[in-house]
């Protein structure tokens, strides 16, 4: 065996000192970078398949796709429709506009490429290349916002059909542009919080601005394919009405994904988030105390959503942040319990929305509590077949636009097996996830239900003899006819005089 030289020693310190630079280098910045899909999920083809676009390209890293060259046709008409309504609001002569634009990209190069990954960039694509690349995606991505209106698609010269996959292809991960691109090329003074949330509602945000809403009406409802939105509804400025939609982060999205995962994800009990996304040490001990988790219950003992209801157990939609998915909730009673749930609504940009949102989580430089993953981690403790989803349906926790119940059903299984909550259970938990532990406190509290078998008895006793209001008026019945069979029995022992 041959001895290590010097040389290949300090091959190695440099190799330790370069990839310690490196850490620190990609962790400069406080925003997550845009960047691939983690490779522990994009491993497994059917969860990478929701993760690939389909007709159009955002970004470096499905740029050169050939697939994608139809969408490159779009893009340069937006831009061109960007670019003249540029020049109107702006006065600036329409051949100076994309100038214009094209230095500010170009100027702000060098920190626009530190919020993407090296590997988002990659070798093939030049500096002119990107700077390029920017200015088109993101003038086509503002345009594309601006104008998106499931009512009239023709606004951005789409049929619905188009208009739909195209919106679907914009939230995958690795279609993301970051935020700091869109205020580049915005015209002062726009309000980047209110197209993403035109973006997600499709539209139907600006048709609810023209509608004449009492003031009474504190709050109203988007649903949008994925999510549903509810935001307070109407602020006095001057003559008009002004919907408002306030996110409970203080921080700004880092791009349109992070936008909607950063309202669905909301805590009910307000997170504590400056602008730079950094959590208040207050909100981690808050969640801290609120759910340690009781060690005494050990495993967990039901299975899913049939289990409990045979229990006593009742699911009902939550009643105060419906559309928040931390708004879970479980109440003991005498014989029953309830289980509150937030609302969803599926469909088919469903499984396309939900996996995003967990690769958006689990990129590395991503620093957050893992709040989706957990999430889903407990609906998949739920829910195991197509019965479980019925009862959530019908109970009217979900509104299901995807397909059966199985299809559904096997949606939740699909996404619990990739989750790195999975390796948490009931009995223990980490500081470093703290928003987990409220789902891990609810979990322990119906467990604690399921196993008091005088509960469980009484429970079982009335679902099994007055589950209907039939045998209800039968027991009743029975029960007046043995209150008259004992009373005359008694007057006939002793008879009046």
């Amino acid at each position: 065996m041959s001895e290590l030289s010097q040389t290949d020693t300090q091959s190695m310190i440099d190799q330790l000192h370069l990839a310690k630079k490196k850490y620190e280098g990609d962790n400069q910045n406080s925003s997550p970078k845009i960047q691939r899909v983690p490779n522990v999920l994009r491993q497994n083809a059917e969860f990478a398949k929701f993760c690939t676009p389909n007709v159009i390209s955002f970004g470096p890293i499905h740029h050169w796709d050939e697939n994608l060259k139809q969408g490159e046709h779009y893009k340069l008409l937006w831009t061109s429709m960007y670019v003249e309504k540029y020049s109107k609001d702006t006065k600036k002569a329409i051949d100076q506009v994309p100038q214009y634009l094209l230095q500010t990209v170009q100027d702000n190069l060098v920190e626009l490429k530190k919020l993407f990954a090296e590997d988002a960039i990659g070798t093939k694509t030049t500096d002119k290349d990107l700077c390029l690349m920017l200015f088109v995606d993101g003038c086509s991505l503002l345009h594309f916002m601006e104008n998106i209106d499931k009512q009239n698609p023709q606004a951005l010269k789409l049929k619905l059909d188009q208009m739909m996959y195209i919106w679907r292809d914009i939230v995958l991960l690795e279609n993301q542009l970051p935020r700091r691109l869109l205020e580049l090329l915005s015209e002062n003074g726009t309000n980047l919080e209110y197209l993403m949330i035109k973006f997600h509602s499709m539209g139907d945000i600006q048709q609810l601005r023209a509608l004449q809403v009492p003031h009474e009406a504190k709050h109203r409802t988007i649903r949008t394919p994925g999510i549903a939105i509810e935001f307070t509804n109407m602020k006095k400025k001057t003559d008009s009405e002004e919907v408002v939609v306030q996110l409970r982060s203080k921080r700004k999205p880092f791009h349109l994904l992070d936008y909607a995962r950063t309202f669905i994800t909301s805590s009910t009990s307000n997170d504590h988030v400056d602008e730079n996304g950094v959590k208040d040490k207050q909100d981690g001990s808050q969640l801290k105390e609120m759910a340690i988790p009781d060690k005494s219950n050990g495993w967990l003992t039901y299975k899913n959503i049939r289990d409990l209801k045979a229990a006593g157990i009742r699911v009902k939609a939550s009643l105060t942040d419906r559309w928040i998915w931390s708004s879970v909730s479980f109440a003991s009673n005498l014989f029953y319990g309830e289980l509150r749930l937030p609302m969803f609504m599926f469909d088919n940009a469903s499984p396309y929305f939900f996996r995003n949102l967990l690769a958006y989580e689990m990129c590395p430089d991503f620093d957050n509590n893992l709040e989706c993953c957990s999430f889903f981690c407990f609906m998949d403790s739920l829910i195991d077949n197509g019965e479980d989803v019925k009862e959530l349906r019908l109970a009217g926790v979900i509104q299901n636009l995807l397909g059966s119940d199985e299809e559904l059903a096997k949606l939740f299984t699909d996404l619990g097996g990739h989750l790195p909550t999975k390796m948490f259970n009931n009995t223990w938990c980490s500081d470093a996830m703290a928003y987990s532990k409220k789902y891990i406190q609810v979990k322990n509290q119906m467990e604690k239900h399921y196993k008091n078998k005088w509960r469980t008895f009484g429970a079982i006793t009335i679902n099994t003899y007055f589950n209907t209001p039939w045998s209800i008026l039968a027991f009743l019945a029975a029960t007046a006819a043995l209150a008259l069979t004992s009373a005359q029995t008694y007057y006939n022992v002793h008879p009046q005089n």
